[in-house]
């Protein structure tokens, strides 16, 4: 997907963090009203899974974003951290019903379930180098 350098674009800045220090990021210019996975369709090769829900909403998963899979250990997860914010969030909203604003950084994280349990406790830039820094890593997910 391309979007075109308008006067009302937005910046976005895209994190793909594939695991083993693996960490890819773009820049983008995007219109008023993309979504978070909109964004993240023009930075990226990604498949997306569209489900229908058991209460009869729709919704669309990230299946692979690059050639990386979901699997029964691994699942693509959706952070962002907004101007004036503090630190990165997981959205309570899904990823294409989230609205980029200006200078929005979005992460995404192929996280390990097997490794990291249920509940993510790093963000979305987190790496193994961290590990060696952590009182002065800003990759600590709060």
């Amino acid at each position: 997907m391309f979007f075109g350098r308008g006067k009302g674009d937005l910046r976005a800045f895209v994190s793909i963090n594939y695991g083993s220090d693996r960490i890819r990021q773009v820049a983008l210019k995007v219109p008023p009203g993309t979504s978070v996975l909109d964004a993240l369709l023009a930075a990226a090769d990604v498949e997306i899974s569209r489900e229908e829900s058991a209460v009869g909403g729709r919704r669309s998963q990230v299946a692979s974003i690059d050639g990386f899979s979901n699997d029964i250990d691994h699942v693509w997860l959706c952070y962002v951290f907004e101007r004036g914010g503090s630190s990165w969030r997981i959205p309570k909203e899904m990823a294409g019903g989230l609205m980029v604003s200006e200078g929005m950084r979005i992460g995404w994280r192929l996280y390990n379930l097997k490794e990291g349990g249920p509940a993510p406790k790093e963000g979305p830039l987190w790496s193994s180098r961290c590990a060696s820094k952590t009182r002065t890593c800003g990759r600590k997910f709060l």
